[in-house]
């Protein structure tokens, strides 16, 4: 047995209560896998970081998916002798509000043109009954709490800065959805086009909806600007905290800290390096993969891509196998559509990533994204299973260094742009672990709604493909700008990707350039 020699406490044991806590599942064993666990590339940073602050070790992302297994894992951390990164010093809430590089990218966005939405819509289905006085009030402590939702964006003479406002208590705006079965969707579509005044510091809107039988709907809708999806859950708990036991509130960590300490890592040496890998690995690789772009522009679509039920059991064996989360698995499946799509050997697509690795972040409410760019490179002879382990490597790689901002990257690399193009991520990947957002809030439950019409209004990238987890089971979305795609190529390019997921424990020693 792994023996703790200072305290006789079973290493093993310590190390067990850390993937119990990051995975939520309880009665790990040695024998068990990250990746059948249901692990993938979010929490295996959150693992491996949780884990390092445990043991007082630096650990590798890549020991994770080399040493797979609770037991062998807890093993290889025990033989390692760095000791870990100290944590960042508590900044005090009197500095200076900054914005981080997300905000100030998408701010601008919006800014060039006003037609960009970069609205969040959220929707619960809910078990039992919330009140809505006491909903509106929880709304307002959470406001008052966090400063991030009262963060004013101002433009001052083409000079981006962000203030506070003082507390601000949302409207609960009340819904009769007893004979509207389109009602919630309704609801978070036209909140969807009503652009939010960025200069208010009042970026949440909600609604409490009647579907009747005693059930409910919870329905928000939030600027990026102040949340991402990693973040929706903590907004969930604390919701539920300032609901629950109003009169018991907390020290939160704010979001300027986060703001200050990633300004921290921009002025450090490691940037350097970060910049000098993606210098490297996107060395000679295209700017742009090419979409057939209709003869005529047409409206922007999404939709669901067709995956049967029991999928999500049928890859597992192939993640263990060959040590890789589903996140890969799903980016090789993309990666070998484009390069039989397009007939290109080299592809790149970007993907979302999150920045809360650190221990002091994670329950951070806010924004804490970069996007990184993955790139796909095969040759005639290059199989699926060669295509997967290069994966692999590149979404290591991309995790380990991505805390330099993707907009250091472009300026860094300065590619070939076309307009309404994003250099190397016009066909985006997103990762939405719904399950993880499942929450209770006093004592009723909230069920997420995923609603792939409301993916259109917000489609950004000539081609975005997102993969949900929902009750054990795969959904896909697509979205689509009808300017650079037509409605009937994206669906031929969602069928192609659906059959090389469904086929893909088969397909291993398949090539990869061939159509079929």
């Amino acid at each position: 047995m792994l023996m703790d020699s200072l305290s006789g406490i079973p290493q093993l044991h310590r190390m067990t209560a850390v993937w119990e806590k990051v995975l939520k599942k309880d009665g790990i064993k040695p024998d068990d896998s990250f990746f059948t666990l249901g692990g993938q590339s979010v929490m295996a940073g959150s693992l491996v970081s949780a884990a390092g602050e445990e043991f007082g070790v630096r650990i590798p992302l890549r020991a994770l998916f080399e040493h797979s297994r609770l037991g062998e894992f807890t093993e290889h951390v025990l033989g390692l002798a760095t000791p870990s990164a100290p944590l960042p010093y508590a900044v005090s809430t009197d500095i200076p509000l900054e914005m981080t590089a997300f905000q100030r990218r998408i701010w601008l966005a919006e800014l060039i043109d006003p037609s960009v939405r970069n609205h969040v819509p959220l929707a619960w289905r809910v078990e039992g009954r919330l009140d809505p006085d006491r909903l509106r009030l929880a709304l307002g402590r959470l406001v008052a709490e966090h400063e991030i939702l009262r963060t004013r964006f101002v433009d001052d003479d083409d000079a981006l800065s962000v203030r506070l406002r003082p507390p601000w208590v949302p409207e609960v705006e009340p819904l009769d959805l007893r004979n509207a079965p389109g009602g919630m969707r309704d609801w978070l579509d036209a909140a969807l086009r009503l652009p939010f005044d960025l200069e208010s510091g009042q970026l949440l809107r909600a609604a409490l909806g009647d579907l009747g039988d005693g059930r409910q709907a919870l329905l928000l809708c939030l600027h990026h600007l102040v949340i991402d999806g990693e973040s929706v859950p903590v907004l969930l708990s604390e919701l539920d905290r300032c609901y629950s036991a109003p009169d018991r509130p907390q020290p939160v960590v704010q979001y300027r800290e986060f703001a200050a300490y990633q300004q921290g890592q921009r002025d450090s040496a490691a940037r350097d390096t970060d910049l000098d890998y993606w210098a490297s690995a996107l060395a000679g690789a295209p700017s742009d993969t090419p979409l057939p772009e209709p003869g005529q522009p047409e409206p922007n679509g999404a939709f669901q891509i067709p995956l049967p039920a029991g999928l999500l059991d049928s890859l597992r064996a192939v993640q263990s196998e060959h040590g890789v989360s589903w996140f890969m698995v799903a980016a090789t499946a993309l990666a070998v559509t484009l390069h039989r799509w397009t007939g290109l050997d080299d592809v790149t697509f970007g993907s979302p990533t999150a920045n809360r690795d650190h221990p002091r972040f994670a329950e951070l409410l806010g924004p804490c994204l970069n996007t990184t760019v993955l790139r796909s490179r095969v040759t005639e002879d290059s199989t699926v299973l060669d295509a997967l382990l290069r994966m692999r490597g590149e979404a290591l790689g991309a995790l380990e260094h991505q805390t330099v901002q993707f907009d250091d990257v472009i300026t860094r690399l300065n590619p070939v742009r076309r307009f309404g193009h994003t250099p190397y991520m016009n066909v985006m990947l997103n990762m939405n672990l719904l399950d993880g957002h499942a929450a209770v809030l006093d004592g009723t439950r909230l069920t997420p709604v995923l609603n792939d019409s409301l993916r259109s209004e917000n489609a950004k990238f000539g081609l975005t493909v997102t993969m949900a987890e929902q009750d054990d089971q795969l959904i896909g979305l697509v979205a689509h700008r009808g300017d650079q795609l037509s409605a009937g190529h994206a669906r031929e390019l969602a069928d192609e990707l659906a059959g090389v997921l469904v086929r893909f424990p088969e397909a291993l020693t398949e090539p990869v350039m061939r159509r079929g």
